[in-house]
């Protein structure tokens, strides 16, 4: 296996943007939410970024031949055989063929609920990206060259369980996934994953799937806690101790998370965005909005939309 090591680095996202609409990922099998297959780009290099795209899914890229370049909203990932980048839920990016040689790489997408069973609940949160963004991991697997290559084998083994479909192969590529799952726990040193109480995950998760649902609208606690049966005072409670993070607070990250996707795959004002994610005032959005990220909606965009030097 060649060039383990992943070059990552912090950059304002440059090219021409593509809009795109989220993208949905078809199973071949609905009761087995994966899709793994190998893309093939010749020879001919690329300058052009392909659009923006987002997804539920978690999806794992493992460079088999030549040279690929992923970018984020935040960080640009210089992929060559042998490395892999992980993508997080809804995680806005992109990609391009890097130089003259011929680029193979491996392409999953998982629905990481579908895979999490009753025992792996507190991890639940975490592996599917309601307290955890995935994509952090990236960063980590730089400093770990072996656990890249492990990765890097079991993501391939999946593409051969799946291609191949032998009897049980399902049990295989389970094995498989919940062993990356594990080695990157090894090597989380930046405690990415926090694993939450079982009995409380399976309370919380309702509340996470129909928060979810609601962004679109103005969502208070009261709100959430009535639907589930719960007190408020003592739903805020568990709330936070389950995602580590205030119910308003969670509710804010995924709203500017929304936002974020909307600003760059749709072509709406900011005010009809700010009424997308549930703000009725967009003044109000516009400040939270400069907090979270650092810079206007309309900052954010340009940033993300300059042609390539």
């Amino acid at each position: 296996m060649m060039g383990i090591t992943m070059k990552c680095r912090r950059i304002p996202v440059p090219v021409n943007l593509t809009a795109y609409d989220k993208e949905h990922v078809d199973y071949e099998d609905p009761n087995f939410r994966m899709k793994i297959w190998t893309l093939h780009h010749p020879s001919q290099p690329s300058a052009q970024y392909g659009p923006w795209h987002y997804h539920e899914e978690v999806e794992l890229i493992a460079v088999l031949q030549g040279t690929l370049t992923m970018e984020t909203t935040h960080l640009s990932y210089h992929l060559q055989a042998g490395n892999v980048v992980m993508l997080g839920s809804n995680e806005l990016h992109r990609s391009h063929k890097h130089g003259h040689d011929d680029l193979l790489y491996i392409v999953c997408h998982v629905d990481m609920a579908a895979f999490m069973d009753p025992s792996l609940l507190p991890y639940f949160a975490a592996f599917t990206g309601r307290s955890a963004n995935l994509t952090q991991f990236n960063e980590t697997m730089c400093k770990y060259p072996a656990s890249i290559q492990v990765i890097h084998q079991l993501i391939h083994q999946m593409l051969l369980d799946m291609t191949i479909q032998q009897r049980g192969y399902e049990l295989s590529i389970n094995a498989s996934l919940k062993k990356l799952m594990y080695t990157l726990i090894q090597i989380d040193d930046a405690h990415i994953i926090k694993p939450m109480d079982p009995q409380l995950a399976e309370k919380l998760r309702p509340a996470l799937v129909y928060i979810e649902q609601q962004l679109e609208i103005p969502l208070q606690i009261a709100d959430i806690s009535s639907k589930l049966n719960y007190n408020s005072s003592y739903f805020a409670k568990l709330f936070k101790k389950g995602m580590g993070m205030t119910f308003t607070s969670y509710v804010q990250m995924r709203r500017m998370k929304r936002a974020e996707q909307l600003l760059l795959t749709e072509a709406w004002s900011v005010t009809e965005i700010s009424g997308k994610v549930g703000f009725t005032s967009p003044a109000q959005f516009y400040q939270l909005f400069k907090r979270h990220f650092g810079c206007s909606p309309r900052q954010f965009v340009e940033k993300r939309t300059l042609p390539k030097l």
